[in-house]
């Protein structure tokens, strides 16, 4: 039996299943939802894909199994390749176009190589407003504007919730989001720096009380951005997670006619899709998120599910990342109201790009990137914290200074197999589950 990361429950997690009509990672899904879509990872030494005769076929050749899918009967809305062995045929890459499926190489640390998109709508106008709108300064600043508020905005609910069940101080980072923005692009950058100095300080502290050992202790080491490469397992899942992030963003990008090589916030360069990061920020914490419940599953094993190179770099092996990429995709399939629409995450992302290109071809009216913020029911325990409820005795419910009612109210919820609901001050005062790592 594999060590555990950790096992202290925060009652993050839970999903929904999308039911609006959605174009979303290359894949549209019928009004009145259907079953959850989910990335396709292909990994290991020698995987094939091929078309024979009308099926798509895939060979794990190295975990000695095979798997077939005929058209219009695809299980994924889109496929990660995380192999640098392997085979893609035309007739294969050919099917998935016509599916409406990406396909996104990664590179051996998990950042994004490159991304084979079905082709999107060719809208010259939209394309000559977002050009017109990057070379303006200052309508520019407001398009920028709002995509940092829109992530600031979530970095704070995310903290808030987190505060629920673990050791996380969301005040210093309410204060940083509260200041002020400056006039010039450059002073924005500097808004979201402290921001994100901050939440990262108190996102470690999460990170210690769930797994001790892990080593993570944020962003950017004195040498170096751990963004690039990971000097921990922690940083190693955030990497993969944004690279998820990506090339959802991307898809996103091409399906509504918008240059992803054009962005707001973040510079034109070489080889960049400055588009694609911008769209990423508001959805950001979706990660964070994700790698959060990750961690307190308690489902991987430093040793045998991450790879530690010559370089001292840390990257995931196939079991990490199969984990990591369910539970996004968990995430990205949570729904929320959007416009009085019933619609998920992996919805908003496109939503969001439609938003802007709206906004790029009628400049009248503000542009607004807000979307509400939903997880599971805020403030669930389930597990070991459970059990501690239902095990707890009146007179230790007292010295913790928990009323009589609220732990009865508790035990029967626990006892009716329902999620327990704790504001932050109670849920502090439980103790926190130890594990082994």
């Amino acid at each position: 039996m594999r060590p555990r990361l950790g096992a202290c429950s925060t009652g993050l997690g839970g999903s929904n299943l999308p039911k609006v009509q959605i174009r979303s990672m290359g894949r549209t899904q019928a009004e009145g939802g259907g079953p959850e879509l989910r990335p396709l990872l292909l990994h290991g030494f020698g995987t094939s894909v091929r078309v024979n005769g009308r099926t798509l076929e895939i060979d794990w050749r190295s975990e000695g199994r095979k798997e077939s899918y005929r058209p219009q009967q695809l299980p994924f809305d889109s496929v990660v390749v995380d192999s640098l062995t392997g085979s893609v045929s035309f007739e294969a890459l050919r099917f998935l176009a016509i599916h409406d499926v990406p396909v996104t190489l990664l590179r051996w640390n998990g950042s994004v190589l490159s991304t084979i998109l079905p082709r999107g709508p060719s809208n010259g106008e939209l394309r000559v407003a977002q050009i017109q709108a990057y070379v303006n300064p200052e309508r520019r600043l407001r398009i920028a504007r709002e995509f940092i508020r829109e992530k600031a905005s979530k970095t704070v609910e995310l903290a808030e919730e987190l505060s629920r069940t673990l050791p996380v101080n969301p005040d210093p980072i309410r204060t940083e989001v509260a200041s002020e923005m400056g006039r010039t692009l450059n002073d924005l950058r500097i808004f979201e720096a402290r921001i994100a100095q901050t939440y990262w300080k108190e996102y470690a502290k999460a990170i210690e009380t769930l797994w001790p050992k892990s080593g993570f202790s944020g962003r950017r080491s004195p040498q170096r951005s751990w963004s690039n490469a990971a000097a921990d397992p922690t940083n190693a899942l955030l990497n993969y997670g944004y690279s998820l992030l990506e090339s959802a963003c991307r898809a996103a990008i091409v399906s509504v006619g918008l240059l992803p090589e054009i962005g707001f916030v973040h510079e034109v360069a070489s080889a960049k899709m400055p588009l694609a990061y911008d769209l990423q920020e508001p959805f950001r914490w979706l990660v964070d998120l994700s790698v959060i419940e990750v961690v307190r599953d308690g489902k991987l094993d430093r040793k045998a599910d991450f790879i530690v190179t010559e370089n001292y770099h840390v990257r995931l092996r196939a079991t990490a990342a199969q984990v990591l990429m369910d539970r996004f995709s968990a995430n990205l399939n949570r729904k929320v109201k959007v416009d009085g629409r019933s619609m998920a995450y992996e919805t908003a992302i496109g939503e969001t790009a439609r938003r802007l290109a709206r906004h790029l071809t009628n400049t009248k009216g503000r542009l607004d990137l807000s979307l509400p913020f939903a997880i599971a029911e805020s403030g669930h325990v389930e597990g070991d914290l459970k059990a501690r409820v239902s095990a707890m005795s009146y007179a230790e419910g007292r010295d913790l200074g928990i009323s009589k009612g609220g732990l009865f109210a508790m035990k029967r919820r626990a006892a009716q197999g329902k999620p327990l609901r704790l504001y932050r001050k109670v849920a502090r005062k439980l103790p926190a589950v130890s594990a082994q790592h």
